[in-house]
């Protein structure tokens, strides 16, 4: 589509007829859409970096009004060639624009700064048990389908050096058959008691080991056998009211803010006017995935 540009010399543009034109004229027309002078000015200084620096190199000020003028009439044209594609009925774009929008809304509303000592205080005492991490330790281990695999491994084990992890490394690599933890020398991580991403049963286990660097008995699973090695205890642990004052600030912000995003779209959508067709409704074919209920999300399991 061909978009037809019109551009008006004013006095902002122009070099002659000082005072001839409003404060506010349209500089130009990209189709009929027009580019007023506040618009120019409060559009530049928006510019990319690269695109000021070659305005600046530019010799008169004639010749850097013009070369701004035509930088945004590009940007325009390619808007318009956007709406004429249908970009602003993407979802992205949509959701983009709901987004700034709703900002907008809630900073000229005159939201709240911030929550008060005492609702700080007040989350804190409602929520210390949430915010307290539970004890947990980490183990390395050895998994294996075969018993009399487990065993042999567990043996070497217990002849190395009790602290040697280079030592249990090399029988990880060379007995355990879960690629994930092997990959890291049989390191699961941390783990608490109410952990679900490995069997109850080595759960268990990692927290009946009673000393640092202790080896277990080969623990049975529904998919086969795990040494495993204790190599650090962390203990539950509450932070202070001080210490948690500031993440209970950011989430009591979150709150506030969509509390009142939540508000203004209902507002707007009882102010605006809508119509349905139930019958039309009736009609429309739904996505295969909101047929039948989902799925339990996946828990990670060794091979």
């Amino acid at each position: 589509m061909r978009i037809l540009v019109h551009v008006l010399v004013v006095l902002a543009f122009g070099a002659c007829g000082s005072g001839s034109k409003p404060k506010d004229a349209i500089v130009a027309r990209v189709g009929t859409v027009p580019i007023r002078a506040s618009e120019i000015q409060a559009r530049a200084p928006a510019l990319a970096p690269l695109i000021r620096s070659q305005l600046a190199l530019t010799s008169t000020e004639i010749e850097k009004r013009r070369s701004l003028l035509g930088f945004l009439l590009k940007e325009e044209a390619m808007v318009q060639e956007s709406l004429r594609r249908g970009y602003d009925r993407d979802p992205a774009v949509r959701n983009e624009m709901i987004a700034r929008m709703l900002q907008d809304e809630v900073k000229a509303s005159n939201a709240p700064s911030g929550p008060s000592d005492a609702d700080v205080e007040r989350y804190y005492i409602d929520h210390r048990e949430e915010m307290t991490r539970p004890r947990q330790v980490r183990v390395l281990q050895i998994f294996t389908r075969d018993r009399a695999v487990a065993e042999e491994a567990l043996a070497q084990a217990r002849v190395a050096e009790r602290s040697d992890l280079d030592k249990f490394g090399e029988l990880v690599a060379k007995y355990s058959a879960d690629l994930l933890s092997r990959a890291y020398g049989g390191d699961m991580g941390f783990i608490d008691q109410k952990s679900s991403v490995y069997p109850k049963a080595v759960v268990d286990a990692a927290f009946a080991l009673a000393n640092l660097y202790d080896v277990s008995d080969p623990i049975p699973s529904e998919r086969g056998f795990h040494v495993l090695k204790l190599v650090q205890r962390v203990p539950a642990y509450t932070p202070t009211p001080s210490e948690a004052a500031a993440e209970i600030r950011d989430t009591l912000k979150r709150v506030l803010v969509d509390r009142k995003r939540i508000a203004l779209a209902k507002a707007l959508q009882q102010r605006t006017q809508v119509q349905v067709d139930h019958e039309a409704l009736l009609q429309v074919p739904l996505p295969s995935g909101l047929l039948s209920p989902p799925l339990a999300p996946m828990q990670r399991t060794p091979l």
